[in-house]
């Protein structure tokens, strides 16, 4: 009863994905998915030259469209678009037309330390919401919507105010999700998790790896059995293989990687054999070296993605920040989807408090996404240093008022004790990785 007022529900709303998800399961091959490929990257540029005044020189510089023809042979010539031009080009990569959709602000999680602010529409949310669709129901076998899940995520509503609200309770009633907070992982916290687990008993669990990790080595710490599910699904953050191994141990589950970014929404998602599918239908995906080149089987290449069905704010080979090894070009699986072997380059370390309990690192992506949304802020880092003393780098975009500081630091003692010590460094930059990547948390408390 509840599955079938769902589906009536999504289709009053006009979130029902049936078109696009059919449009994914005609695709059986790779000359389909050229085909598919090639019939929206055309109406993908079209529309950008008629509306989005960046691309329009551009374009016209290397003669891509001509007499309402797209010439995707030239589509390799579009320079680069990066973090620092997508936030200093906001207004000119805006469609011209974008106000004929139904659109909604976004800004990316901030893995490589300079969050980003971008529009999105409802088209672009079927698409991506038929992919993940298709990623559960055919590289997972698992019915996603009926399904009962439990998602360990992050809710700064529900640090903060001290509820999700009765209408997103409502939604998740409807949905089969139980939602753990990620954001609070004190030890009765974790202990309140694992009685959820196996009283629940889902089919599915989701969460950041790194909360998932936290709470599997609290399990184990504390010798208490976890119910297993059919599926866990990691996202957010880098799955090392430590974690890997300790979460798939503690859950008797095998474990999947999901691969996603809040810009271009879903990527990639582990198969049953290892290997990583791109979503080719949802965005157009390069893999390239240092010098712009693609790389070949087993080489690490910058990831370069060109949403496919983004009308509202096209980001065209848009430079996430990550790197991946490029996997082969056909599965064992049996899934035609071209694969990757290993994505790196989101890189966070947990904090810890004196009493044991554990803050993600992606907590603090969520306070400096309002700075970021402000304009205020470039890039940040956020450093422990000691159980109560936190230091926060931060390369600014104009002077910070201090009632915008005095809330950051309001929410971070909530969360890590009223009695820290928050030091602030403006700085012109922040010191990279030995793989170039930015460490936007750091913890200098070891365990």
């Amino acid at each position: 009863m509840k599955n079938t007022l769902r589906e009536l529900i999504i289709i009053l709303k006009g979130e029902d994905v049936k078109k696009e998800y059919q449009e994914i399961q005609n695709i059986q091959n790779l000359h389909d998915m050229q085909k598919f490929q090639q019939k929206y990257l055309e109406k993908l540029i079209l529309h950008t030259y008629k509306n989005v005044p960046y691309y329009q020189n551009i374009f016209d510089r290397i003669n891509i469209v001509t007499n309402e023809k797209v010439n995707l042979t030239k589509f390799k010539e579009i320079p680069l678009l990066t973090k620092e031009l997508l936030r200093k080009h906001q207004n000119e990569l805006t469609s011209t037309d974008y106000q004929t959709r139904k659109w909604y602000y976004n800004s990316s999680g901030g893995s490589t330390g300079d969050p980003t602010r971008f529009i999105q529409d409802t088209i672009y949310k079927k698409w991506y919401s038929a992919t993940n669709r298709y990623y559960y129901q055919e590289l997972l076998q698992i019915n996603e919507n009926n399904a009962r899940k439990i998602f360990l995520w992050g809710s700064p509503q529900d640090l903060f105010k001290g509820s999700v609200g009765f209408k997103n309770n409502l939604k998740n009633w409807f949905s089969n999700i139980r939602f753990l907070n990620s954001f609070k992982m004190t030890e009765n916290d974790m202990k309140s998790y694992i009685h959820s687990i196996n009283t629940y008993r889902p089919d599915l669990i989701r969460g950041y790896a790194g909360a998932l990790y936290e709470l599997a080595l609290f399990s184990e710490k504390q010798n208490t059995k976890m119910f297993s599910p059919k599926k866990i699904v990691c996202s957010a953050e880098t799955l090392t293989n430590d974690m890997r191994t300790k979460i798939e141990s503690v859950f008797g589950t095998k474990v999947y990687d999901f691969y996603g970014s809040r810009e271009t929404a879903s990527i990639a998602g582990e198969c049953k054999k290892g290997l990583i599918h791109i979503f080719s239908f949802n965005n157009y995906v390069e893999r390239l070296d240092q010098n712009n080149n693609p790389v070949t089987e087993g080489e690490e290449g910058r990831v370069i993605i060109t949403p496919l069905h983004n009308l509202s704010m096209p980001l065209i080979r848009y430079e996430l920040g990550d790197v991946a090894i490029l996997g082969l070009k056909e599965c064992p699986c049996g899934n035609h989807l071209p694969t990757l072997r290993k994505i790196s380059g989101r890189l966070e370390e947990q904090f810890i408090k004196k009493d044991g309990s554990i803050v993600i690192g992606y907590f603090f992506v969520h306070l400096f996404g309002v700075l970021l949304n402000k304009g205020f802020i470039k890039q940040f880092q956020v450093v422990q240093e000691d159980y109560d003393r936190i230091r926060i780098r931060a390369v600014l975009n104009k002077e910070l008022p201090e009632p915008e500081k005095n809330e950051i630091e309001q929410k971070i003692r909530v969360t890590m004790g009223q009695d820290c010590t928050i030091l602030w460094d403006y700085v012109d930059t922040i010191s990279k990785t030995n793989s170039g990547k930015y460490l936007y948390t750091q913890s200098l408390v070891k365990r």
